[in-house]
């Protein structure tokens, strides 16, 4: 009966409200921003909670109503005391029990572009006890029971059209569509012609010092190996990556996607990672949207998640083979993507990037948003600095395997066990 922070998370995330701060990064301008960045660092040594006392804690004792009985074929047959004074006391009162999770919606809302609200309206009027002062704000209430008027043109004049469920709604925005989207900038290829006219005694040199055996078609050059063919023995967060490593981790993907084929294991992953994210705010090492440490650091995440499902053997067994103990796969990983991501960057997002490092928004932050709201925006500002931390040398290993990881994140359809990969 309450209403998941995993599903007003994800309703509001498929519209594009939650992802609003992708939009920016963190300046290093403003002190406050400082705050956030020991949060991101995965201690992957931290001891962790069982996951039965957990499931007990946060699950089983936060319930809004204790049932008073395990089984529905053995209630009883004597009305609850406790019930009847807690249901006369409720009915004669006025007030109202403010939901947990009212105020981050109604933030977010506020954060996202009123052309949206025609997209989740519709569905927040449907989720059983919706708080009113979220239905009833400016924009969300016109919306109840009306079908969008902004739609994708790719939809256009498809019959019956007005009887999509009002889950699906976002599936009308026109940016849903990679089509619609801008896309990414390719690199414009210029041929340039030789500046250096051909010159006779240069190539009468080269002759007399190279071999006329070298010169034959399809001799086969000499292979050196170098540092970039090594393995690194017990990676950690601060050891550079080398081509042998990237290699050596795409290989383990395969059967890390194994381990999360059965549905039941997934479940268990999932509930862990909810578990671990509220245990670690109120023990204060947490963020509000605790799940941005996943996008900085999706791997190393995930070995904390498979270690309190009691998972970890498994990822031990699918990465042993390559020689990785499940940490030093994980530090591997995260590396790899940050370094993948910044192959990808294009120019518009630099400039981002730069604009925010520059403090160029910090006094329209400052001045637009609350505390509450200040705070959640300029943790997701540090979320987009810390993914795009990777070495040179980190880029360059990477840049070498582009292809292969290409191919093994599409064949795990860019998620690792639920993990998704932010690129």
């Amino acid at each position: 009966m309450l209403i998941t922070r995993t599903k007003i998370f994800v309703g509001l995330a498929l519209c594009g409200g939650i992802l609003l701060a992708a939009q920016n990064v963190w300046s290093k301008a403003n002190p406050k921003a400082a705050d956030f960045a020991k949060y991101f660092k995965v201690d992957m040594a931290m001891p962790l909670p069982k996951y039965a006392d957990l499931e007990q804690k946060y699950i089983v004792e936060r319930r809004r109503y204790n049932r008073r009985y395990d089984y529905h074929w053995d209630i009883g047959n004597l009305f609850d005391n406790l019930f009847r004074l807690t249901i006369t006391d409720y009915g004669s009162t006025e007030r109202r029990i403010r939901n947990e999770h009212e105020q981050d919606l109604l933030d977010m809302l506020a954060l996202m572009p009123k052309e949206y609200y025609q997209y989740i309206g519709p569905y927040l009027h449907t989720v059983p006890n919706m708080p009113e002062k979220v239905l009833n704000m400016p924009g969300i209430k016109e919306t109840k029971n009306k079908f969008p008027t902004r739609i994708a043109p790719q939809l256009v004049g498809i019959e019956d059209l007005e009887f999509l469920s009002p889950y699906l709604y976002y599936l009308l925005m026109p940016e849903m569509w990679p089509e619609n989207r801008t896309p990414q900038e390719k690199p414009i290829i210029k041929k340039a012609s030789p500046k250096v006219e051909y010159d006779e005694k240069l190539y009468q040199k080269i002759r007399e010092l190279v071999p006329e055996e070298e010169f034959v078609p399809g001799a086969k050059p000499e292979v050196k190996v170098g540092a970039s063919d090594l393995r690194t023995i017990n990676p950690d967060r601060n050891s550079l990556l080398t081509s042998a490593d990237v290699k050596a981790f795409a290989r383990t993907l395969p059967k890390v996607y194994k381990i999360g084929e059965n549905i039941q294991v997934q479940g268990r992953i999932y509930n862990a990672g909810n578990l671990l994210d509220i245990w670690e705010v109120e023990n204060h090492i947490g963020l509000p949207m605790n799940g941005l440490k996943d996008i900085v650091n999706p791997c190393q995440r995930l070995v904390q998640k498979l270690r309190l499902a009691g998972l970890e053997n498994e990822l031990r067994m699918a990465v042993g083979g390559e020689g990785f103990s499940p940490e030093g796969w994980a530090y591997t990983c995260d590396k790899t993507i940050k370094a993948y991501r910044m192959g990808l960057m294009n120019s518009s997002t630099l400039a981002s990037l730069k604009a925010f490092q520059r403090g160029a928004y910090d006094a329209y932050l400052q001045d637009t948003l609350n505390e509450r709201q200040l705070d959640l925006q300029l943790a997701s500002m540090q979320a987009m600095m810390e993914m795009y931390k990777a070495p040179m040398n980190d880029i360059l290993e990477v840049r070498k395997n582009r292809q292969l990881l290409k191919k093994e994140f599409e064949a795990g359809k860019y998620r690792i066990l639920g993990q998704v990969l932010s690129f």
